[in-house]
């Protein structure tokens, strides 16, 4: 049995989860709270147990529908993440950081591992882009799951976050941007992010790097957003009814029912052909009949007609009259 066989047989497939995971990521990356919740309760287990007890009850709690104790709901971070999840996320502290100077001299960039590490640095990078909703996921293409070795899975996805721009930036003469129309305080602006990120075979996230360009920061329209939310949940509401059972019927009965007409097809069309060739025959052997000899079909007829072929001519002599 080689290696691949015997990852299909221990690692059941897990793409369904990937997906779920990325919907509650994009969740986290619109609710910051939701990471200083996670705070707070990591502190609060961990000054009343040992690590290893810690991480021994959430492994045990995650593994039963996230529940600590019968009676704590676990937050989201621990739901979305492993224990030991590497991030890797802008070091900019302000805006001005990272949407100012930073688009000209580069991003800096900032690692961070383990629960209570990743939820600072993504509380302080959500911070730059207040109230920022990321629930905008770009689909098509949606996302791309590569499964890979030992039953992990390697994603990328893209998304586009929407919100209102507080800042205010003086224009740099200098800058090569300068005569672009720059956003202003108060502006509804929105950014693509490219999440890429890797999960373990139970599809929770392992890494998580999202990439995007703090130079194509777009001015857009409140109308516009909604419209585009609207067409979204539309297409959302679409993916879930063709998932439905009640679909799964219907394509079934569909399937069967194009089936039945593709046999029926071919019925007819081995009908048609049959009496086609029937035609044809009879058709055959009436021209060879019709070119046959006379003679050969009646005896005795020659081709000038009405003259038999055996008969007494004028220059024999007639045996009566030797009589």
């Amino acid at each position: 049995v080689n290696d691949s066989t015997i990852s299909t047989l221990m690692f059941k497939d897990c793409t369904e989860n990937v997906h779920h995971m990325h919907n509650l990521l994009l969740y986290l990356l619109s609710n910051p709270f939701e990471f200083q919740e996670a705070i707070d309760f990591y502190n609060n287990k961990s000054t009343t147990s040992t690590l290893s007890a810690f991480h021994a009850e959430y492994d045990r709690a995650t593994d039963v529908g996230s529940v600590f104790n019968g009676d704590e709901n676990v937050p989201v971070p621990f739901m979305v993440f492993a224990s030991d999840t590497e991030v890797v996320l802008p070091q900019a502290h302000t805006a001005s950081q990272l949407f100012g100077y930073e688009k000209d001299s580069g991003i800096e960039l900032e690692a961070s591992s383990g629960m209570l590490g990743l939820c600072q640095l993504f509380m302080r990078w959500l911070a730059l882009m207040p109230n920022g909703d990321h629930m905008n996921l770009i689909n098509p293409p949606g996302l791309t799951v590569m499964r890979i070795a030992g039953g992990r899975y390697r994603v990328t996805a893209a998304h586009r976050v929407v919100w209102t721009w507080n800042n205010e930036f003086p224009d740099d003469p200098l800058s090569p941007n300068f005569h672009k129309d720059h956003p202003h305080f108060g502006d509804l602006v929105t950014m693509t992010i490219v999440d890429v990120f890797e999960t373990d075979c139970d599809g929770k996230l392992l890494s998580y790097c999202p990439t995007f360009d703090n130079r194509a920061v777009f001015k857009t329209d409140q109308r516009v957003e909604r419209i585009r939310k609207s067409s979204s949940m539309i297409r959302k509401n679409i993916d879930i009814v063709a998932k439905s059972q009640t679909a799964v019927k219907v394509n079934q009965a569909a399937t069967m029912i194009g089936k039945l007409g593709f046999k029926a097809a071919v019925t007819v069309k081995d009908t048609v052909a049959k009496k086609f060739e029937e035609e044809r025959k009879r058709k055959s052997e009436h021209k060879s009949i019709e070119s046959k000899s006379i003679n050969d079909v009646i005896p005795g007829r020659n081709l000038e007609g009405g003259r038999p072929e055996h008969y007494i001519s004028d220059d024999e002599p007639d045996e009566t009259s030797f009589i």
